[in-house]
């Protein structure tokens, strides 16, 4: 039996949306065993949020007790990242296995413009009659041992091994100046924010598995 070129699309854009959510859900484990224990940073997993006619699909969100706040979008089954002229993000696997997938740099993007509205929708703490206004930071958590090849000529500041990702969230949480003292959470406060965040999560409203894609891109015929 032969499977049509559609057919093959669909088995393709299975197979690799599996390895995709597999690899996530792996970092989530490990990003939990490292931050479980702590009172100063409240983590999020696969958050799906639908407001104001707007959605996001944030992978992993970290939230300091000094209210800055990482968005991360993991890509831990890449193997090759190539990040074209024209902004398309191709996936390389292997000579035979090219795949177009979504910019993560475009999601990032996204994703950080609905946080700023979940932000001003649970409200935020203030202090000597001021809320509270959080530090956004973006980033993109590729595998150490990928390659990645920026032909886009800038964002590469945007990617970072996992190990980088959590030394840049611990740096931020050991401020200890004199203003850090006055905006610095309460385990408390800290641990509402994510909780109002987390019932924001709606899997009905954002139905992201349907729209995650990979485009099989046809391997470049070199002329004899």
């Amino acid at each position: 039996m032969f499977l049509n070129q559609k057919n093959e699309q669909r088995l393709l854009d299975k197979q690799k949306t599996h390895e995709a959510m597999n690899a996530t859900f792996i970092a989530a484990d490990e990003f939990n065993l490292l931050f479980e224990t702590r009172d100063d940073v409240a983590v999020l997993h696969d958050l799906r949020i639908g407001i104001e006619g707007a959605s996001a699909h944030i992978d992993h969100l970290f939230i300091t007790n000094n209210l800055h706040v990482f968005l991360v979008e993991s890509r831990l089954a890449i193997k090759q990242l190539e990040l074209q002229p024209d902004h398309r993000c191709l996936s390389n696997a292997g000579p035979s296995d090219v795949c177009e997938i979504p910019s993560p740099i475009e999601q990032l993007k996204r994703n950080r413009q609905v946080l700023k509205k979940v932000f001003r929708k649970i409200g935020l703490p203030t202090r000597f009659g001021q809320t509270l206004v959080p530090t956004l930071h973006c980033f993109v958590a590729l595998d150490p041992y990928s390659l990645m090849s920026n032909k886009l000529g800038r964002s590469h500041e945007y990617f970072v091994s996992p190990e980088q990702l959590v030394a840049l969230i611990n740096e931020r949480t050991k401020g200890q100046n004199f203003l850090n003292f006055f905006t610095r959470l309460p385990a408390e406060d800290l641990k509402s924010i994510a909780s109002k965040i987390a019932r924001l999560h709606s899997t009905k409203e954002v139905r992201f598995s349907n729209k995650f894609r990979h485009i099989l891109v046809p391997p470049t015929i070199h002329a004899p």
